[in-house]
């Protein structure tokens, strides 16, 4: 699969993170930027190169489905072993949540009731259907 491109990935944190009110819109192309700076043409990066301040942006992403996080454990000298943590770019789903005119996520079950529409939430049924067959 190709690289993210900057603009694919702001514009999926505009839909994601900003959307749902966890960082501002001005952030959104700068943490675009950040994300990309840790990657490059990859798919993955070691927990241990980032900031305390960009794993907490990382963990924001996670939670929005842009990233994820995996474990490893290695066996190092002595039989130590060692365990080490790393961020992979989920690629599809970047791609999916910038597309514009997405569809509510999975994640928003309060999508549904907002979008019918008010004769949904009348108690009687009745009094919408008579109405109209009035003599």
């Amino acid at each position: 699969m190709p690289p993210i491109t900057e603009e694919e990935l702001t514009r999926a944190i505009e839909h994601t993170l900003v959307a749902h009110g966890k960082i501002a819109t001005g952030e959104a192309r700068t943490t675009a930027r950040m994300v990309l700076d840790y990657f490059g043409p990859g798919d993955s990066v070691l927990d241990n190169k980032l900031t305390s301040e960009d794993r907490d942006r990382f963990y924001r992403l996670e939670e929005e489905g842009l990233l994820t996080s995996e474990e490893e454990d290695a066996t190092v000298s002595r039989g130590k072993t060692w365990r080490i943590h790393y961020w992979l770019l989920k690629k599809a789903k970047v791609r999916e949540a910038g597309q514009v005119g997405t569809a509510p996520s999975d994640s928003d079950a309060g999508a549904v009731y907002r979008d019918m529409g008010t004769d949904m939430w009348s108690r009687d049924s009745r009094s919408s259907s008579t109405a109209s067959r009035t003599p």
